[in-house]
């Protein structure tokens, strides 16, 4: 008898901690306004980008915080200034002691070529990431990450824009997908509050 209490009160207590890491891990995305965090976190199927130092697959993501956009070296606004603000906010990044990368990957894989985007994503911080791939390859990719992209019509030639997902995706050092930040549409023009980003990373890493 004595025993079959004491493994109803082991039993109780995994129940209620297990409920208190499944609340703590709500929090993140009541906590922070435009944030969606994935519960559970949302493993990746094997992937194979093109870097200018050679394949970058899911290995590349494994054992740091990385931060994910989409666009291209074309785009005449939404790009650059997410990059300049991601550039910005680096220190208070450095500072959680916390391994991170921002990786940017371009959905125009015509005109953006790895060295291109070396170029681009370095210009902006020496750390910063560039990757691409054909289309075939690229598609399913962002779709897994939640994101999308496309092709304006009526342009001919290497003049055109892409149309693309402005919002954010973070993996966990595991290589799970972990949360989106979304822009905030009540703002005009649209836009993501870079300030609070190093903060979601914080919480996010008390959740693995």
């Amino acid at each position: 008898m004595t025993n079959l209490r004491t493994y109803f009160a082991l039993f109780c207590i995994c129940i209620l901690l297990g409920c208190t890491d499944q609340k703590s891990k709500n929090d993140v995305g009541e906590k922070f306004e435009n944030v969606r965090v994935y519960q559970p976190a949302r493993a990746l199927t094997s992937f194979e980008l093109e870097h200018i130092n050679g394949p970058f697959t899911e290995q590349a993501l494994l054992g740091k915080w990385n931060i994910l956009f989409l666009g291209y070296t074309y785009c005449p606004d939404i790009c650059p200034a997410t990059m300049l603000n991601l550039a910005r906010i680096e220190p208070a990044l450095s500072q959680l002691n916390l391994p991170y990368q921002v990786v940017l990957v371009s959905a125009d894989p015509q005109r953006d070529s790895v060295s291109k985007l070396d170029d681009y994503a370095q210009f902006f911080n020496p750390n910063f990431v560039g990757v691409t791939a054909e289309h075939k390859t690229l598609l399913p990719f962002t779709r897994q990450l939640g994101l999308v992209y496309s092709m304006v019509e009526g342009k001919e030639g290497q003049d055109y824009l892409v149309n693309h997902s402005a919002s954010l995706v973070i993996i966990n050092p595991k290589g799970q997908i972990t949360a989106m930040v979304k822009p905030d549409f009540n703002m005009s023009p649209p836009s993501i509050n870079f300030e609070q980003l190093p903060e979601v990373i914080k919480a996010l890493s008390l959740t693995i």
